[in-house]
């Protein structure tokens, strides 16, 4: 009987998701519900308390946003998207891949797919369209760019956080281990989507009238390089570099991302000293931004993950990945990639899967637990860039007038093949 009460539990918080309701209210009342059905209610509550507080997880995250909202309001963004784009402008064969890779480096600097399609889309999209682009090519070129995960090699992403507290793994060496496997996504959905568009290009009428940003103005070189610097700070800082060995003496595992973030933040509150006030006023902002709208997801993940361990779901989850070698990287790859598709959210499934699975395969084999991370990361990041419910794919059709579902359309085949080819890295490696 609790197996019928938890197998309509679980369908009901999909069907829940599919509908459009709120995921984290969603994954909230299932853990409720699932703890309730195991007997120990007040689990949810234990959990959910300890989670709001945790270090670990909320000082990387939060600095890191709160980075990228001053990043925003000083124009640093948009400063570095300029600067990358002029040469592509002069060749048109570049434009798609170009405005891809464009979107996937602010990505990178901006962990939130929604604002950097936002930092990006209104000078991407103008410049793809005056080019004689399909609107919906355009769009889905903005999405690719900024869903595909260049976030993943922000020592600050939800993604690479949650892999890091699970397997107790330095950062620098978890985003070291996702850099290949995700380039090769990344190429690979580029790729397949840049032959399609010129092979099948949209055959919707249009009369889209996006006038093009004449912006004559010189590059602003000190504001470009912002954006990136902390990422390259942490990258650089990693035990070993003997260059940085004063710094390493002080912090033998490498800084700490918070350190950075607000250390950069105070940079450019500086440089900007005139506004002092309005940018501090903004960090903030952006910390309370990222408790919102990431913190909040993976409390809620972890509250529905106490629900599965307390009926044991997990515990059969577990075993299945830990012991069926290459079924368990499919497996993994696919489980986050269909919770993406269904939930339009990456960090969700991405947090939860690294924190229920990851802590049992550590123990024996800590490399093998971060390649599941990674591939859990990677599938949940795929899966949200061909979802009609991500805020980014829902942002981009706003802009282009055209529906979600065009846009997922067009980035659903290279999405795929990204992930195959991911499946077929880690297993022949």
């Amino acid at each position: 009987m609790d197996n019928i009460a938890v197998f309509i539990i679980l369908m009901s918080a999909i069907y829940a998701v599919i509908k459009g309701i709120d995921v984290r209210i969603v994954l909230l009342l299932s853990g409720i519900l699932l703890c309730s059905i195991a007997g120990v209610p007040f689990k949810v509550l234990d959990e959910f308390q300890r989670v709001m507080g945790e270090g670990k997880i909320i000082g990387p995250i939060c600095s890191a946003m709160g980075y990228a909202f001053i990043l925003k309001a000083t124009g640093c963004d948009k400063a570095m998207v300029q600067l990358i784009m002029k040469p592509i402008m002069k060749m048109k064969f570049l434009l798609i891949p170009g405005s891809c890779l464009v979107g996937f480096i602010t990505n990178i600097a901006i962990t939130s797919q929604t604002a950097s399609a936002a930092a990006v889309g209104p000078i991407i999209i103008p410049i793809l369209i005056a080019a004689r682009f399909h609107p919906i090519i355009a769009g889905s070129a903005l999405v690719l760019g900024c869903s595909s995960g260049g976030n993943l090699f922000n020592p600050g992403e939800p993604d690479i956080v949650g892999i890091q507290t699970a397997t107790s793994a330095p950062i620098a060496s978890i985003v070291d281990m996702a850099f290949l496997p995700e380039i090769i996504a990344f190429l690979s959905a580029v790729c397949v989507f840049t032959f399609l568009a010129y092979a099948f290009p949209p055959k919707s009428p249009y009369t889209y009238d996006f006038p093009l940003d004449n912006d004559s103005d010189k590059p602003e070189y000190l504001k470009a390089i912002m954006p990136p610097l902390p990422v390259l700070t942490l990258l650089l800082m990693q035990p070993g570099n003997t260059f940085a060995k004063p710094i390493l003496d002080i912090y033998p595992n490498g800084l700490p991302v918070p350190h950075v973030m607000v250390t950069y933040s105070l940079l450019v509150i500086l440089l900007n000293w005139k506004y002092i006030s309005l940018l501090t006023s903004e960090f903030f902002s952006g910390i309370g931004y990222g408790y919102t709208h990431v913190i909040s997801l993976i409390i809620t993940a972890s509250c529905f993950i106490a629900g599965l361990d307390s009926v044991g779901i997990l515990k059969k989850i577990v075993t299945l990945v830990s012991e069926t070698g290459v079924i368990s990287k499919i497996f993994s790859g696919f489980a986050t990639f269909s919770m993406a598709l269904l939930s339009g959210s990456g960090t969700a499934p991405s947090v939860a899967f690294s924190q229920s699975v990851l802590p049992s395969i550590q123990i024996v084999d800590t490399i093998a637990a971060i390649d599941l991370g990674i591939i859990g990361a990677i599938g949940a990041t795929l899966g949200r860039t061909m979802s009609p419910a991500a805020a980014v794919i829902i942002y981009a059709s706003t802009i282009i007038g055209f529906s979600p579902i065009d846009i997922v359309k067009r980035t659903s085949i290279p999405v795929l093949i990204a992930m195959i080819m991911v499946l077929l890295f880690f297993i022949v490696k």
